[in-house]
């Protein structure tokens, strides 16, 4: 029984947090830098959304962690862990997951489960796929919180409803009088006279997924942080 359980905890438990409570600053070789911890900006509203995030139990059907190669194929999966080479993107931006990408959270959002995709490049794949959309990226995150299955996968024809899962986060919105709505109304069919607003609880949670832009475009990582393996490019 020590063995069956001991040795478990030691190597999932025990080692993992020694090792990440001490990263060692990894050398710059690009940019000018002497030396340095990759880290994501999170501030402000950024970071009362991860708060939400987690109080909403995202967490329970979203991961946001690009596993190592020799552990599964996350990084080749389409659009999970960057973007590929494409006719609209010249730059492959894929990558693993790092400990740093946490460095200065108050909570780790890992995941538990997949069944909804994994969210760790969300923000860049929102921002790629409605450059020409109906919504802008928020729009579509906040009709999505409203209504899931209310619009189309922004991969899809949007007026094509969408198969989701996702519960309604109804409580984060409010109706009111169109007067008072202003610009904060969202782009939805309402009764007349009145119009749909996100509370800032919505908001906040919007801003921290379309925050989450945890590949390389505009922001390499040094090369001896990058640990993204060769893959065939998309024709």
């Amino acid at each position: 029984m020590l063995a069956s359980f001991g040795l478990p905890w030691l190597f999932a438990v025990v080692l993992p947090f020694a090792k990440m409570r001490s990263l060692d600053p990894v050398e710059y070789e690009e940019g000018g830098e002497v030396s340095g911890v990759y880290t994501p900006k999170r501030d402000g509203r950024i970071t009362e959304g991860s708060r939400i995030y987690g109080q909403e139990g995202c967490y329970q059907c979203h991961t946001q962690l690009i596993r190592p190669t020799y552990a599964g194929w996350d990084v080749h999966r389409d659009e999970w862990a960057g973007l590929r080479v494409s006719a609209d993107n010249s730059e492959d931006t894929r990558r693993e997951t790092l400990a740093t990408d946490f460095q200065d959270e108050e909570i780790a959002h890992v995941g538990i489960s997949r069944l909804g995709p994994d969210l760790s490049n969300f923000g860049r794949r929102i921002d790629f796929y409605l450059k020409k959309g109906e919504y802008t990226p928020e729009e579509w995150v906040l009709l999505h919180l409203y209504n899931p299955r209310g619009l189309a996968n922004y991969l899809d024809d949007q007026r094509v409803p969408e198969k989701s899962t996702c519960p309604s986060k109804g409580g984060m919105f409010d109706e009111v009088p169109t007067y008072r709505a202003g610009d904060d109304a969202l782009p939805l069919a309402t009764p007349d006279g009145l119009a749909v607003v996100p509370n800032d609880r919505a908001r906040a949670l919007a801003s921290y997924l379309l925050s989450l832009k945890k590949d390389t475009l505009r922001n390499p990582l040094p090369k001896a942080l990058n640990f993204n393996p060769e893959a065939p490019q998309a024709e």
